[in-house]
């Protein structure tokens, strides 16, 4: 437990002299790790600005400079709060890091969800659903800084097939595996008579990139936009299933496609299956996300 202690002080220290040694003109009163993601560290400065440091240089590097981008042509658009971007710069050892406004309030999280009464928890769920709608219908899908800024989400079957293979497959049961065939064929047929129409999607709208305000029980900001895409709308909702599939629709409300259930369906069968074939890939067991997976499906 020590040498665990000890190696997590000598890497917030670390941190810390990346952030001063790049930005010399910040006098660091207090300084905090916030969280560590696959690709980046987040770090609290003064209590008011988050620090992003890579782990990885080139790789991460177009995910800082889209958000960048992004966030600076999102501020005020939304009905929720935004980071502004503040400081940006190369390091001594070549990593692109960021600075960013702190949003007032709490990470979401599951944890946190799962606390609630269901009628709170449906009443969140909808205020997501609205936020998401809001995302996509006053961000121009059609803006000269979207088409040079986000990419085009690869096709979703191509998805499908690619976190589907035959190692995945290997290890689904057969009713699963049916199932997920099944309904990438309605999809398929669905899309190529009713193609959906692409919008600009955070497409990593999960819990913990979200900012909640515990008394008023409300969402009020959105972080990391990293991975933002020009995707169908379905693609925002792919964290969401069962229950909580249902109160998304909700809050999204009508946009005029019939098949939108299908599509939202179809979307986090697909997360399930990146996740299934992550669990394999880092030799862990897959029977929390294939359980997941028969949810979804059935």
């Amino acid at each position: 437990m020590c040498v665990l202690y000890i190696i997590s002080v000598m890497d917030v220290k670390r941190l810390k002299d990346i952030v001063q040694t790049t930005f010399p003109e910040i006098h660091i009163n207090n300084f905090s790790l916030l969280g560590s993601g696959k690709y980046a560290y987040a770090c609290l400065v003064n209590n008011n600005i988050v620090f992003k440091i890579p782990k990885v240089e080139d790789e991460y590097m177009n995910d800082q400079d889209k958000e960048i981008n992004i966030l600076q042509q999102l501020a005020n658009k939304l009905c929720v709060q935004t980071p502004e971007i503040l400081y940006s710069k190369r390091s001594t050892d070549g990593k692109y890091i960021i600075g960013e406004t702190f949003l007032n309030g709490l990470t979401y999280s599951q944890d946190l969800h799962d606390s609630f009464d269901e009628k709170t928890k449906s009443s969140i769920l909808q205020q997501i659903g609205r936020i998401m709608r809001d995302m996509h219908d006053n961000v121009p899908a059609d803006a000269m800084w979207l088409k040079r800024n986000v990419e085009t989400y690869v096709d979703n079957l191509d998805a499908f097939n690619g976190y589907c293979d035959i190692n995945v497959r290997n290890i689904l049961p057969k009713n699963i595996i049916n199932s997920a065939d099944n309904l990438a064929d309605v999809y398929k047929k669905i899309s190529s008579k009713y193609p959906a129409c692409p919008v600009f999607a955070h497409c990593d709208l999960h819990f913990g990139n979200m900012i909640f305000d515990c008394e008023t029980k409300q969402i009020t900001g959105l972080i990391d936009f990293g991975a933002a895409h020009y995707a169908e709308p379905a693609r925002d909702m792919h964290y969401y299933y069962g229950a909580s599939a249902k109160d998304i629709l909700i809050g999204y409300g009508d946009n005029g496609d019939c098949f939108l259930p299908i599509r939202q369906k179809f979307q986090s069968v697909i997360n399930m299956m990146c996740n299934i074939k992550e669990d394999l890939q880092n030799n862990k067991s897959p029977d929390k996300d294939i359980e997941k997976l028969r949810l979804c499906l059935f």
